[in-house]
């Protein structure tokens, strides 16, 4: 059966997770990605836990393996005069490229989209970098910790009385891969119906702000500029993760439990056994509960503590109330939902060897996605890419290897 973009042809330039994880999408439905890569300069992310004697060398990287699935991988050392000029052979056989260098580096190599445009009218090429092609902070080549910051994720995340602590890993290149995907796609009908290539331009910071959009009305209607409350709402409570009994020598184990109003406590009441505390006037009425919130967490607490983090999700979420075990890396891999919809997929990557790889979540009930193949460890697929793709003979691709343009 042919997936949802069988046929179509991804070229992508880069490096890290953000732009990498936008061509994810379509690689996973059938689209043929070819990631270009060079052994001058290899991936950062090819470069995490990498050390002289590293065992597996440039290709042990588990963060490479994990973004990188279902992707050939070529190696094109564009410091040498001819890779800009093999680089643009690429072009005319894509569909679309992809990019997520700082802005100068494409126009230095002759591949900015007026260049291409002119030999490839209906490309469609996506720039994602930190802070777009324009304006005076253009050209700060930086990653998502610095989108973290910049977009106003830090100033939200952590406790009041402390410093900013920031999301976890790196928020903004998490979520402009799923702009990739949205604007990329669109390209595509775009250029079904009309004929007609286009040039997008991302920010990874304003793909960032947008998601904090709420945050910028209160500032700009009030004048208040919202900060830190840890897991705690503005708006409900109880609201945050609770400790929860052991699991064998794991006592880190949480739950994480939504009231939102009046009703949510009611049910949350009858489901805890209506102890006699929750009847005390303060707990009555969500105003309350907020005003004394020191005191309702600490109540809620000493009804989790006794119980396992399962059984107060089964139990609360029975009588209608939001609750979540606050899951590990373990429990994921265990969970009956994501096995169910067979989020997980085993690869057999060369190096690596057998590993667990995600599907991006998205299903299409009649092309379903599909893991074909573990990332590429670097220049895996060269010869077969230029030599079956772009139909470049034995002889010249040979002499273009021995030439060192293929490093």
């Amino acid at each position: 059966m042919a997936q949802l973009f069988t046929g179509l042809k991804v070229l992508e330039f880069g490096g890290g997770a953000a732009g990498p994880l936008g061509t994810r999408y379509f690689a996973d439905h059938g689209a043929t990605v070819v990631r270009v890569e060079s052994r001058q300069r290899p991936d950062f992310i090819r470069l995490l836990r990498y050390t002289p004697g590293t065992e597996g060398g440039l290709d042990a990287s588990h963060m490479f393996a994990m973004v990188n699935v279902n992707k050939y991988g070529i190696a094109l050392n564009m410091s040498h005069a001819k890779g800009p000029e093999i680089a643009r052979r690429l072009v005319k056989w894509a569909d679309v490229l992809a990019e997520n260098f700082a802005p100068k580096a494409m126009a230095k190599w002759g591949l900015d989209y007026e260049s291409l445009r002119n030999i490839k009218p209906d490309l469609i090429m996506i720039s994602t970098c930190l802070n777009g092609q324009t304006g005076p902070e253009r050209n700060y080549p930086g990653f998502g910790g610095q989108g973290s910051a910049i977009s106003g994720f830090n100033h939200l995340t952590g406790w009041p009385d402390r410093e900013p602590l920031g999301p976890y890993g790196t928020i903004t290149d998490s979520l402009s891969p799923r702009f990739v995907a949205l604007l990329v796609g669109s390209a595509l009908l775009h250029r079904r119906r009309t004929g007609q290539g286009q040039y997008i331009d991302l920010s990874q910071v304003e793909g960032g702000i947008v998601c904090l959009s709420e945050n910028i009305v209160t500032q700009t209607a009030t004048g208040e500029a919202l900060g830190r409350l840890g897991n705690r709402s503005r708006h409900a409570a109880p609201h945050g993760a609770f400790r929860c009994a052991a699991r064998d020598d794991d006592d880190d184990r949480w739950v994480a439990i939504a009231i939102h109003d009046d009703g949510d406590w009611q049910r949350f009441r009858r489901a805890i056994g209506d102890p006699s505390w929750a009847a005390d006037a303060p707990f009555t009425t969500t105003a309350g509960r907020l005003a004394n919130v020191d005191a309702l967490e600490a109540h809620v607490t000493s009804w989790t503590r006794t119980r396992s983090a399962e059984e107060v999700m089964a139990t609360l979420q029975a009588a209608g109330v939001d609750a979540g075990v606050v899951e590990n890396f373990e429990d994921l891999t265990r969970d009956p939902q994501l096995a169910h919809r067979r989020h997980f997929r085993e690869v057999e990557h060369r190096v690596i060897g057998k590993h667990l790889a995600e599907t991006n979540g998205t299903r299409f009930s009649r092309t379903p996605e599909e893991i074909r193949m573990a990332a590429p460890c670097l220049g895996e697929h060269s010869e077969y890419v230029y030599r079956e793709l772009l139909g470049m003979s034995a002889e010249e691709y040979s002499a273009l290897l021995a030439d060192g343009v293929f490093q």
